[in-house]
Order: structure tokens, then sequence, then C-alpha cells
């Protein structure tokens, strides 16, 4: 192969990557839009051009599995995102959105842990959990769970939260994102 030809191939994987990254934006934009279709064929365009690329094949992989139901393959991507770039707070959280968009709770929950585990303070991944509801510790740790007390003042604590915060709906598109964001779309 010739130093031309090196040129030539570098030149145009540069440019097919940069194709990939302006469709990957594109469907992010559209996804946080709720056009999940749209997003999908922009990540399905993105994937075209930069299959290895590990965003792209975990965006690609949640929109197969919410637009495609085909799940086997969506949920592959995105484990396979997270084992090429390693833990990432975007990737964990596309791991959750695609077990929420199957009806895996179980499976989207200790997905959002791993990503805890390896970026506590994330503030995506915060909302996330948030957003799932995970138990809260008993509002009375020195009693068991079960006691009258804490069952009823840990409705009480619900009842409040959930008044002082915008009512936001469980789904994959709003998994992740900040009360401000989830707002947005209605």
């Amino acid at each position: 192969m010739t130093e031309e030809e090196n040129e030539n191939g570098a030149t145009s994987r540069a440019a097919a990557l940069s194709v990939a990254l302006e469709a990957l934006a594109e469907g992010k934009r559209r996804f946080f839009e709720r056009d999940v279709e749209g997003a999908h064929s922009a990540f399905e365009r993105a994937w075209r051009r930069a299959a290895n690329d590990p965003h792209v094949l975990s965006w690609y992989g949640v929109t197969l599995v919410m637009v495609e139901r085909n799940s086997n393959l969506g949920v592959s991507y995105c484990d396979q995102a997270v084992r090429v770039a390693g833990p990432e707070p975007e990737l964990y959280l596309n791991q959750a959105r695609a077990h929420l968009a199957l009806g895996q709770r179980e499976r989207a929950v200790r997905a959002l842990q791993r990503g805890l585990e390896q970026f506590p303070g994330e503030t995506t991944l915060l909302a996330a959990k948030e957003l799932m509801g995970w138990r809260r510790r008993p509002v009375l740790p020195f009693l068991p769970r079960s006691s009258f007390l804490n069952r009823w003042l840990g409705k009480l604590r619900y009842r409040w939260a959930k008044r002082s915060l915008p009512p936001i709906e469980l789904s994959p598109v709003t998994l992740g994102q900040l009360p401000e964001r989830a707002g947005e779309g209605r």
C-alpha cells in the first residue's frame, strides 16, 4: 500500500467518523425531544459509519430495543459498549434505559447501581436513581422497616417529596434527565 493510499484511507475514516458523530448528536437531540423513531434513524446512520464506537453502539442499542423491539441485539450492544469503553455514566444509563424499555426494572436498577459504584456523584445517575424510586432508609433506622411508625412516616415522606418536586414520568426517555430538562418536553 502506498503512502498516498494510506492518507486517503485515513481521510475517509476521519470523514466517516465526523459524519457518525454528527448523526449521534442529532440522535441524542431527537431522543430527548421524545422523537424516538427519528433518533433511531440517526443512530442507525451513525452506526453504519462507526459501528465500533461505544457511544454509537450504546445509543443504537437503546433505540433498537425501543423502536424495533430487538431486545437481544439492543441489550447486547449496550453491554458491549460498556465492555469496550470501560465505565462511563452515559453507557450505564443506556443499559438501564434498555432494560427499562423491556420492563426489566431490577436489571435497570442493577445497571444504575454499577454506574453509581463507579461514579457516586454523577448527577444523571442520581436523577435516574431518584426517578426509579429506590427504597430509602427507614425514617427511624432503629426500628424495623415493617414497623407501623416507619411505614406511616415513610408514606408522609413520600407524599411530601412528591408534592415538592414536579411530576416526572418514568420512561427510558426521561431516565437520567435532570428535573428541569425532563419538564421541557411537556
